[in-house]
């Protein structure tokens, strides 16, 4: 039998997650109609809420916490060879461990893998954040910014206040320098491997492939783009194959990350094509297995590592209220050349 959400509740009482957490919680500013609605429909459900995420808010300890924030999707991928495991091992290299505690808090999860971030923030038991996943209209800097809670953003993101700071490469940019290497190569029909739907990292890199085909008046076709709905190399596989089911004419790939582009290389082998030969194949990221794909993958390189420690060193100066000189900084990406393209 599946285990109970927060989210089952809120759906059937037609209330918001965060309502809900906060009923269950006894907090003040929820009416007592609507905790006592929410805690009998609970019962009824038989909920059973995150022990680990109360003994957290329960104890104030010496170690104080900060919150990892995203999506399932992209937590999950913290354990393979990925962009956010690139950045997690930054934010480990560089945290003082003896004075903060790392907590990974999925938006939608909170009784499988991972902690209701809303529990911790209204009982000021987080002491900052970082946004791994900025999505279009984030709640969760929403939520952040009301509880004065300072936080880092890895993504396009505008601050509002002195407790807000955000990071990120140029995805445009990188896209863009991406499919324009396929169109100097002589490449007319490319494909796109895109990201999460939602996310803003998705959108500017959707943006500067459109941008780089309409420069070389390369009519834009939405049939050559397909959204894959996980992170890694299946994702990057089966949207392979859901591309060339279309039956669309296509001689390049340009996909929105490593991982996927390993996917995408295998189902193209698989049916008889070859890259580069008969496709081409462009990533992004430029992990460290990037080079030992076969064939070795050209990519759009950006700094993960340097965005992960400069993330934690700003957060740290937000959380001492340290005055910045600035509330942003947009890193360059570069184009590493290989042979899939």
């Amino acid at each position: 039998m599946r285990k109970v959400k927060l989210k089952d509740i809120a759906n059937e009482l037609g209330l918001s997650v965060p309502t809900v957490s906060r009923a269950l919680g006894g907090f003040d500013d929820i009416a007592e109609e609507t905790r006592i609605l929410v805690r009998n429909k609970a019962s009824e459900m038989s909920y059973r809420p995150n022990i680990h995420a109360r003994s957290l808010v329960a104890k104030k300890a010496s170690i104080e916490n900060i919150l990892i924030l995203g999506v399932p999707n992209v937590l999950r991928s913290i354990s393979l060879n990925s962009y956010y495991a690139e950045i997690l091992r930054a934010f480990c290299d560089i945290l003082n461990t003896s004075q903060y505690r790392l907590i990974l808090s999925a938006e939608d999860d909170y009784e499988n893998d991972y902690i209701d971030y809303h529990k911790l923030v209204d009982d000021h038991s987080a002491v900052g954040a970082i946004i791994l996943d900025l999505k279009e209209n984030d709640e969760r800097a929403s939520v952040l910014e009301r509880s004065k809670v300072p936080f880092v953003v890895l993504g396009e993101y505008e601050p509002t206040s002195d407790l807000q700071y955000a990071l990120w490469t140029d995805n445009v940019k990188g896209a863009y320098i991406a499919v324009a290497h396929l169109i100097r190569k002589g490449r007319k029909k490319i494909a796109m491997i895109g990201g999460l739907p939602g996310q803003m990292v998705s959108k500017s890199r959707c943006q500067g492939y459109k941008n780089a085909l309409n420069e070389a008046n390369i009519e834009f076709d939405k049939n050559l783009i397909i959204e894959p709905e996980e992170l890694d190399e299946q994702g990057g596989y089966n949207a392979m194959l859901d591309l060339l089911n279309r039956k669309v004419e296509f001689d390049a790939v340009f996909c929105a990350s490593d991982l996927r582009s390993m996917g995408v290389i295998k189902a193209l082998k698989e049916n008889g094509l070859y890259v580069p030969d008969d496709i081409s194949v462009v990533g992004y990221d430029d992990l460290t297995i990037a080079s030992f794909i076969e064939p070795p993958l050209t990519t759009i390189r950006q700094p993960t590592y340097k965005v992960g420690i400069q993330a934690i060193k700003i957060l740290e100066k937000l959380i001492n209220k340290e005055k910045l000189s600035d509330k942003k900084k947009v890193f360059i990406p570069e184009l590493i050349i290989r042979v899939s393209a």
